[in-house]
């Protein structure tokens, strides 16, 4: 099937009557849930995309005419398939962009234009698409989680969301929820900061103490809370 029909990027396979208790699974994990859930979405769906890709002539033009994925979601799909898939599915992208370089150029005095127009960008990737629909609908979902007392405390025992989803989530939630959402991520990012400082200690002293897992991997969770996951994060993507 191909992963593109409307089951897949213009309603991500993420159904909303999804209960309570995936949220607290969710919340069960490391990392900003938000960002966790989007990635789970992009990596499912590259990986389908890849094998499509692969096998799919139908597939392969469609992906040649849009251009394929912006860059960033390119050395996604990459790294998600096969070396043989990817020379399968890529030839009719670089052939259909070669035909387009050789037609006539325009009356333009700014030849740079034509080539411009063949970079794929945000605004038309359909991956990026698929994170700003995964993304609205998981921060709805989770918006609507912690208006329920019974969330909090599950929510105070996580990594809680990074700032990003957190300024996604002040705009959602009730004037109560939002100052105990402000409260968590202070918390949070202060034990971030002293684990941090105690990993370096330790590995300053010359017989210190052992590090445990919390100190080791400390400085990936500063680096989510501050700039969300490496694999979500689309700067470029205009919220509507």
């Amino acid at each position: 099937m191909h992963p593109d029909n409307k089951n897949s990027y213009e309603k991500p396979a993420d159904p909303a009557v999804q209960q309570e208790n995936d949220i607290m699974e969710d919340l069960r994990k490391s990392g900003c849930p938000v960002c966790n859930h989007m990635e789970e979405a992009v990596f499912d769906y590259l990986a389908k995309w890849q094998y499509v890709l692969a096998n799919d002539e139908a597939a392969q033009r469609e992906y040649a005419a849009e251009l394929g994925f912006c860059p960033a979601h390119t050395w996604l799909l990459a790294a998600v398939a096969s070396t043989r898939g990817l020379s399968r599915g890529y030839p009719k992208l670089l052939e259909y962009i070669a035909d387009e370089l050789l037609k006539p150029i325009d009356a333009s005095p700014i030849l740079s234009i034509n080539v411009s127009a063949l970079v794929k960008d945000a605004e038309s990737c359909r991956v990026c698409r698929l994170l700003h629909d995964t993304e609205d609908m998981y921060t709805r979902r989770l918006a609507t989680f912690l208006e329920q007392r019974d969330a909090h405390e599950a929510y105070a025992r996580s990594d809680g969301a990074c700032l990003r989803h957190v300024s996604l989530l002040v705009s959602l939630v009730s004037r109560e929820i939002v100052q105990f959402l402000l409260s968590e991520t202070a918390r949070h990012l202060k034990e971030v900061a002293d684990n941090m400082r105690r990993y370096v200690l330790k590995r300053e002293a010359l017989k210190g103490d052992p590090l445990n897992r919390v100190e080791m991997y400390a400085y990936l969770r500063a680096m989510v809370y501050i700039a969300g996951a490496r694999n979500v994060y689309a700067p470029h993507i205009r919220r509507i």
